[in-house]
């Protein structure tokens, strides 16, 4: 008995094969189209998480510039302290145009200042001595240093002898070290804050991207004690009230806030800016002059084929015996 074999013919194993590799070229580019699109929306991701904590912390700074607690002392030279000098060789961040001594770069009324990286490379002084090697300031980005007082009273019992602190009262404030009081844990009816000084830099790297870091005075050196990845530029615009109504007639930028304003409590509140950029570039982007326009008040390049993501928040500010060095 003959058995018959079916099979395909040429036409028909010609037209399997061809349904067979649009069927593979359909999966594999939905395949590539997902994972681009999952790598695109945990890029967006990520850099809205780490601008968020980014304008968070600021937020927490801004918000308490000029806080010294219930003191209400004409200005901050009625505010007394030892010399707090810095380690050889130290990280030393000090604004070029009016700067001070190193002997008293962080007192309340020196140390609180802003300025913009595009004044210069001589926005501050020694920073060989606070950046990582192959690192430098970012450009078009403000750098922030801020005095303050931190508001949680500390107890006697609980002062670190490396740390620095203010002890408060309505008519005396006296900045010390916890080793060396000087007498100012006996002043009547006073409560003891920790004192920060923080400053804010935005870093530029040709390979690791940029990034946000604070640097904390911290035993008589500033230390690194904070960084944010991604992070490429920041902005704080100051709120000024010129007819003492209480609220702002205008937001100026850093260059355009006067040692007067601060004087006289002319500042009153401040709209942030945190704008973070990806590590990597992204070719299937392209950011043109029309794409960066949302990432006003930066100027991003064109073309560069970074992801960016910007956040801003507006603050007021409710302690004003800052005096910026400008």
């Amino acid at each position: 008995m003959t058995v018959k074999q079916a099979g395909f013919n040429l036409v028909e194993l010609m037209i399997s094969m061809v349904i067979g590799l649009v069927l593979m070229v359909s999966i594999t580019t939905m395949f590539v189209d997902t994972k681009v699109s999952a790598n695109r929306s945990s890029t967006v991701s990520s850099l809205q998480q780490q601008a968020l904590l980014a304008l968070q912390i600021l937020v927490d700074d801004v918000r308490s510039i000029g806080s010294w607690a219930e003191f209400s002392g004409v200005s901050l030279d009625d505010i007394t302290l030892p010399v707090l000098t810095a380690p050889a060789g130290s990280c030393s961040l000090i604004p070029a145009i009016g700067s001070t001594t190193s002997a008293n770069r962080h007192k309340p009324k020196t140390a609180n200042w802003i300025r913009n990286s595009s004044a210069g490379p001589n926005l501050v002084l020694s920073v060989a001595n606070c950046l990582d090697a192959e690192y430098s300031i970012a450009t078009n980005s403000d750098v922030l240093s801020i005095a303050r007082l931190q508001g949680t009273i500390t107890a006697q019992g609980d002062i670190d002898t490396a740390s620095y602190y203010v002890a408060v009262s309505p008519l005396q404030a006296q900045i010390f070290k916890g080793d060396t009081p000087n007498g100012a844990t006996n002043i009547d009816d006073a409560d003891i804050y920790p004192y920060l000084h923080h400053t804010y830099i935005v870093q530029a790297h040709g390979s690791e991207g940029t990034r946000l870091s604070r640097f904390s005075y911290i035993d008589g050196d500033f230390v690194n004690d904070l960084v944010v990845d991604n992070i490429e530029q920041i902005r704080i615009d100051f709120g000024v009230d010129a007819n003492s109504d209480g609220r702002p007639e205008s937001y100026l930028v850093s260059s355009r806030i006067t040692d007067l304003m601060w004087r006289t409590n002319q500042i009153v509140s401040a709209r942030i800016y945190v704008l973070a950029r990806a590590k990597n570039k992204d070719l299937t982007l392209n950011n043109n002059a029309t794409f960066n326009d949302k990432f006003s008040p930066f100027n991003p390049p064109d073309d560069d084929n970074y992801r960016r993501f910007l956040l801003s928040t507006t603050v007021l500010i409710n302690n004003n015996m800052m005096v910026a060095a400008q």
